[in-house]
């Protein structure tokens, strides 16, 4: 990487190795906390690896960054083996993408070539923006589109990557909406802000048998387990996708959903759009622990090509994780509050601007409807038993509408009482109808079926 700066490196790579020795630290970041072990970036320029190198090379490496294309037009001629050896001996990587875009267009066209492209095993993705190629438009804009692209094709950690002075001069803007900054300055430490930090093309790796661009984590910015998910071998441990999601709810399927679990594919047409979930199963999968049927396509997709959202009214939410208050829908203005996990609140469901998820508009401003983040707090259908149990006092009452004026008599906690069916009103909350027809709350705070 950074081929245009050949000399500067060769200049520079002797007093950055000795000083590299003797633990100094340049600038403005310490790398006194930076990682031990090597980090090398790959291409082909390495060559074809072999089983034997790679098996040898997981002992002297925090993980690798490998080159899969050199823009749309060409691609990288051993990434495909060297991934996949990765993948055999566990050694965690990434991919990167060395930018030839000349425009936002060709830029969005670009990362889907990567991502189409890529090991899907892979921890992140990269773009290595160090050339200006683009022609029409502004630079920010076409890094910009690259992420964004990149951003509606995979959940995984997104990366910049440049020299300094290239970063700050061409996207000194668009970098900053990526997950990390991995910055490239052979004769000091960086000025800017950076996670990662490639420091010399000349480190020799022996397990290759040659010398190769190398980088120091700054473990004290994202520890080591951060760039490798916590992936120390290649099966032993694999960061599962939410899979808990039950018949009845809803999920939007993803824009990077590809495969259905059968194997075939998703049509692009079927994509980017919310389905019911008719019923659920079990399995091991990829990175899915959960299948889950869309009666309306046929079909089964992977709880990891999926997000669920609440959709309809269901009165109230009680929250399994803390989650911020924002004053707008599209969830990109924080009101300084927040809600405890554990804390019940009522809302309304509304669509987000975007039209591709949900928020909880409450009282104090609006919250993600993410079904990963809270329950429905209500009873919504009836158990087979058809009797509910008190958790703490409660009131019968001779109405629907639950005001002090229409309470029939109080139950005492643990009272068994026969229920008839649950009834749903505007607001999404939702009540039990007894078996001798007064009414009592379907909250699970207080009844248990």
């Amino acid at each position: 990487m950074w081929y245009q700066q050949q000399w500067v490196k060769r200049l520079t790579q002797t007093a950055v190795a000795a000083s590299a020795l003797i633990g100094l630290a340049w600038g403005s970041q310490s790398v006194a906390h930076a990682s031990t072990l090597a980090i090398p970036d790959i291409s082909e320029w390495q060559g074809k690896l072999t089983s034997s190198q790679v098996a040898n090379l997981k002992s002297q490496v925090s993980f690798v960054i490998n080159r899969r294309q050199y823009g749309s037009s060409y691609q990288d001629l051993y990434a495909t083996n060297n991934t996949a050896l990765y993948v055999k001996y566990g050694i965690p990587f990434g991919e990167y993408d060395y930018a030839r875009f000349t425009s936002a267009a060709s830029a969005k066209t670009e990362a889907k070539d990567f991502y189409n492209r890529s090991n899907k095993n892979a921890q992140f993705y990269v773009l290595d923006f160090e050339e200006n190629d683009v022609t029409s438009g502004t630079t920010n804009a076409a890094v910009k589109a690259w992420y964004e692209e990149m951003s509606a094709l995979t959940s995984k950690k997104l990366i910049f990557y440049s020299y300094q002075s290239f970063a700050t001069s061409y996207a000194n803007t668009a970098r900053q909406n990526f997950d990390a900054q991995w910055i490239a300055n052979y004769s000091t430490t960086p000025t800017i802000s950076y996670a990662l930090w490639q420091y010399t093309d000349n480190n020799y790796l022996s397990a290759l048998g040659e010398y190769t661009d190398n980088s120091k984590a700054v473990t004290s910015v994202h520890p080591i387990s951060w760039w490798t998910d916590g992936v120390t071998t290649a099966l032993s441990h694999v960061t599962y996708a939410y899979s808990s999601y039950k018949a009845g709810q809803h999920i939007y399927l993803h824009k990077g959903a590809t495969k259905y679990v059968d194997g075939t594919a998703i049509s692009t047409a079927d994509r980017q759009k919310f389905y019911a979930v008719s019923k659920v199963k079990s399995l091991t999968q990829s990175k899915s622990k959960q299948a889950l049927y869309i009666s309306s396509l046929g079909k089964w997709v992977l709880s990891q090509d999926a997000t669920g959202y609440w959709v309809g009214q269901h009165g109230s939410y009680t929250l399994s994780k803390k989650l911020n208050i924002y004053s707008d829908a599209a969830l990109t203005k924080k009101t300084g509050s927040s809600y405890a996990s554990g804390t019940t609140v009522a809302g309304t469901v509304v669509k987000a601007p975007s039209g591709k998820s949900y928020r909880i508009k409450t009282s104090k401003g609006y919250i993600s409807a993410n079904t990963q983040y809270s329950n429905h707090a209500y009873y919504e259908s009836l158990g087979s038993a058809k009797t509910i149990t008190t958790k703490k006092k409660v009131y019968e009452y001779n109405k629907s509408t639950f005001k002090q004026a229409n309470r029939a008599s109080a139950v005492t906690k643990g009272t068994k009482l026969t229920v008839t069916v649950v009834k749903k009103r505007s607001t999404g909350s939702r009540y039990f109808v007894l078996s001798n027809g007064k009414y009592v709350t379907a909250l699970q705070s207080y009844v248990t079926e």
